[in-house]
């Protein structure tokens, strides 16, 4: 399997202007702004990275974090109180920072216990259709479109008032909306990548080269104490690693090899079908391919990865309170890991199996302010999500969707949001939101 190993030690450059800035030290407590008492388990992060902190008994928190950006947001989140967005200059390396969070006010049950739950529109427009979107600090930025999405799209910079606060054209064939793990969002076209900016209310489109976008920035997972997480993942193979890259001492760590047995025996078996003459040609053309085997080179002669029955290695790495969890869905488990490599626990779990095997739709998602994983499933054209516990890997709550078809599912401090469109009508494509317990 090829390694790409030469374009990692390329991250080694990109990774110099990205931790360009130094670590920073944030310490505080949190209290009720109510009663000013000292509020326990309460959740801190950094905007678009991973959960980093949880404040003890007395309300107290304290953690350090590498600055990938001159201005940045802590998310100070727990269920029972309105989450916070704290802004920082990151000039500075060291902040005190005291936080008082406002309780939730519940509705009394059984007033209106329908209206409760039906889903919200969070923007609705006669004119445009929602595509995709992303989540930028308190606002939206959509991928819109009036009649075609490869016509006349529009990225548009909307507040949670639904005001449209400015709008750019796209010019080429838009495919989606992508934040990677900087931070920055990101417009995917056929041909060309663009990273969206934003300043001073105004967006801007800058066209970013493609190959090194493709192979700098998203086989780039997360961060975790300045070091770089990232795969070599790639389609075609039925395994891949996990690395941990040191941008400090340019050294890089394996973390985990996932590998999807059932699929790799296959794999293998794929030269062994050929005849004399293609086995020949296939160790000739390994000679040639560094980074490829004689099995690699069969595998891609008789198109194994494009039969219908071939599945892909399904593994994804989230981290949570600075542990890194991958969920290996060949395995059936949860490998958790600190420092790196040090692999601390494995989980059991099941979930990924129901009684019809088409249901589950081989997607993970986390809610990126409380870190709470979901698994999604489909039945009868609805989704369900799962709450998938991390220390027993058992379900702990399901979530049924309102309505049938929807798409673009992500989850951000306890709500679920999707884009929805009603089959037979005129209403464009609207983005809702509805509460997940």
């Amino acid at each position: 399997m090829m390694k790409h190993l030469v374009g990692y030690l390329l991250v080694f450059f990109f990774c110099l202007n990205s931790f360009g800035q130094g670590k920073i030290v944030v310490e505080g407590k949190i209290t009720d702004a109510v009663t000013g008492k000292p509020i326990e388990n309460v959740h801190i992060k950094v905007q678009q990275q991973n959960v980093l902190s949880l404040s003890n008994q007395q309300g107290d928190y304290h953690f350090s974090f590498y600055a990938k950006k001159q201005y940045v947001a802590l998310i100070f989140s727990h269920t029972s109180y309105t989450t916070v967005y704290e802004p920082l200059n990151t000039q500075k390396d060291t902040f005190y920072l005291n936080v008082k969070l406002i309780p939730k006010v519940e509705e009394l049950k059984g007033v209106n216990i329908t209206s409760e739950k039906k889903p919200e529109i969070v923007f609705k427009s006669a004119k445009v259709s929602i595509s995709d979107y992303e989540f930028y600090d308190e606002r939206f930025i959509f991928l819109a479109y009036e009649k075609r999405l490869n016509k006349d799209s529009e990225i548009y910079l909307v507040d949670e008032n639904e005001t449209i606060i400015d709008k750019h054209f796209v010019s080429g064939e838009p495919v989606e909306l992508y934040t990677d793990y900087l931070g920055n969002v990101n417009l995917i076209c056929e041909k060309a990548v663009y990273r969206v900016g934003v300043d001073k209310d105004k967006l801007s489109l800058m066209e970013l080269p493609l190959d090194d976008f493709n192979q700098l920035i998203k086989p780039i997972v997360d961060t975790l104490d300045g070091n770089l997480i990232f795969s070599d993942f790639l389609q075609q193979f039925p395994r891949f690693k996990y690395y941990a890259f040191n941008p400090t001492d340019t050294s890089i760590k394996i973390i985990k090899e996932v590998v999807h047995k059932d699929m790799d025996h296959q794999y293998n078996f794929e030269y062994h079908s050929l005849n004399n003459s293609e086995k020949q040609f296939a160790k000739r053309m390994a000679k040639r391919f560094k980074g490829l085997d004689k099995y690699d080179i069969a595998a891609s002669m008789t198109g194994f990865s494009s039969n219908f029955l071939y599945e892909e290695v399904y593994a994804p790495l989230f981290i949570i309170n600075d542990t890194i969890h991958i969920f290996d869905h060949s395995e059936n488990k949860i490998w958790k890991f600190i420092d790196d490599t040090v692999q601390v626990a494995e989980v059991p779990f099941s979930y990924h199996q129901p009684k019809r095997k088409s249901e589950w739709k081989r997607r993970l998602i986390a809610d990126e302010i409380n870190g709470k994983i979901y698994g999604m499933f489909l039945r009868n054209g609805y989704n369900y999500l799962k709450e998938i516990n991390t220390y027993n890997g058992k379900v702990e709550l399901e979530k049924k969707l309102t309505y049938q078809f929807v798409d673009k599912i992500k989850i951000k401090d306890g709500m679920v949001y999707y884009t929805y469109k009603p089959q037979q009508t005129l209403q464009k494509k609207f983005l809702y939101k509805e509460w997940i317990e």
